[in-house]
């Protein structure tokens, strides 16, 4: 009998662990879409949030805690660093909390219904914007991917792709690079849709 390589053992593992995280993930929703009924600072974050602000930020803020707790489990053998990844994580829950303050204080100047003009006026930008930046980091966290990989040629599958110094000497990358990363992408799409409500709220 052949026994799977590590790195196949290593991706089982990592599979197992995601779809474990996101059953956890949905019940932790599920569970707080409960509580915003019972409890007074939750059924004033849903009405302050809207139901799809509270949604994404509940999710977020579930997904990247247990994404954390199941891939630590494995980080450490897959050559990626614990302790940097629960920092990476920490950086995740402080965007999410920022977004959410955000959230707090335009939420309330949106309309509960969408408009009748192209793109749903500004509820429809406001969801947009939402969707936009808050779901990359919930889906990262999910697949364990706010734990670096360490070495000299880190995140880079091959040492040919890591990234140059000025000497043509490897450089590693730096660890909350995916943070960054994640974050810079999600606001290259939700800025447009933000000024909109930006303008809206000032006004």
């Amino acid at each position: 009998m052949i026994n799977p390589p590590p790195s196949a053992r290593s991706s089982d593992l990592r599979a197992a662990l995601t779809i474990l995280a996101v059953v956890l993930t949905v019940g932790g929703v599920i569970w707080l879409g409960v509580l915003s009924d019972e409890v007074p600072v939750l059924r004033e974050a849903h009405g302050r949030w809207q139901a799809t602000g509270y949604f994404l930020i509940s999710l977020l803020a579930v997904a990247v805690p247990v994404g954390a707790l199941l891939h630590s489990l494995r980080a450490g053998r897959a050559g990626r660093s614990v302790r940097q990844g629960w920092f990476n994580s920490g950086l995740a829950l402080a965007y999410g909390a920022l977004v959410a303050l955000i959230a707090w204080h335009v939420g309330p100047e949106v309309p509960d219904t969408f408009g009748s003009g192209r793109g749903g006026g500004i509820k429809g930008s406001y969801v947009a914007w939402l969707v936009c930046v808050l779901p990359a980091f919930t889906v990262v966290a999910l697949f364990g991917g706010l734990f670096p990989r360490t070495g000299p040629a880190a995140s880079a599958e091959d040492p040919a792709d890591a990234p140059r110094g000025r000497d043509g000497v490897s450089a590693p990358r730096r660890f909350y690079d995916v943070v960054l990363l994640t974050a810079g992408i999600s606001w290259a799409f939700g800025v447009l849709p933000f000024l909109f409500v930006l303008l809206t709220y000032a006004v």
